[in-house]
């Protein structure tokens, strides 16, 4: 991911949220029985926050929209070129196009967050304030990061830049490692601030198995 507009929002309003880069540093094993994800959607878009956005994350990987590798990001991209330009109705209405098949994607609720800011519509603000909130608690919630063992849980590549830009770190090199039966993206990255160098570890297996699934199909 560039060094963009995006980036540097996810910088700036994340520490306006008030979540920091503590991790909580607990594994939490998914249902045996896992909640239907357009249920909870239904649920979450009748403004309940109070659903687990961990389940609601985990269970979008089971549906026909979840495409961890070669997603069209066009939509996305507009929505941010729209947001640079201030030309906020826009941002809004690409932002939705993307929700329709991806309501967990970090990148534009924050936008959404800008957007109804800056538009003063504070209901809507509020709510994806909860709902950005909530699924940043799911992925700190997997881990903190530090060891493969300790490893964050992700379903997309834009989860790890996400937490990465959080943090106010930058990637350096990134590499894949097997171990313990599980695949990780090794992320060495460094502080924009004071360029202390440190390591990140992304616990892949869910868009990893996708992939080998997808394979096979073809």
């Amino acid at each position: 991911m560039k060094i963009t507009l995006r980036t540097f929002c996810i910088v700036a309003i994340i520490a306006m949220m008030g979540v920091t880069a503590v991790m909580v540093g607990q594994n939490q094993a998914a249902a045996a029985d896992m909640p239907d994800y357009y249920e909870m959607l239904a649920k979450l878009k009748n403004n309940d926050t109070s659903v687990d956005f961990q389940a609601l994350r985990l269970a979008y990987t089971k549906t026909p929209d979840y495409k961890p590798y070669g997603a069209d990001n066009s939509v996305k991209d507009a929505a941010f070129d729209a947001l640079k330009k201030k030309n906020y109705a826009q941002a809004v209405k690409h932002a939705h196009t993307v929700l329709e098949t991806n309501y967990v994607d970090l990148d534009i609720h924050l936008l959404c967050r800008i957007a109804y800011r800056e538009t003063g519509n504070s209901e809507r603000y509020a709510f994806h304030t909860s709902v950005l909130q909530g699924l940043v608690g799911s992925l700190y919630a997997s881990g903190d990061g530090t060891t493969p063992e300790k490893a964050i849980v992700v379903i997309s590549v834009p989860e790890e830049y996400f937490v990465i830009n959080a943090n106010g770190l930058k990637s350096v090199k990134t590499s894949t490692l097997a171990a313990n039966g599980h695949d990780y993206d090794r992320m060495d990255v460094e502080s924009r601030k004071t360029g202390q160098k440190s390591t990140l570890y992304f616990n892949i297996d869910i868009p990893r198995h996708w992939l080998t699934k997808n394979l096979q199909k073809k």
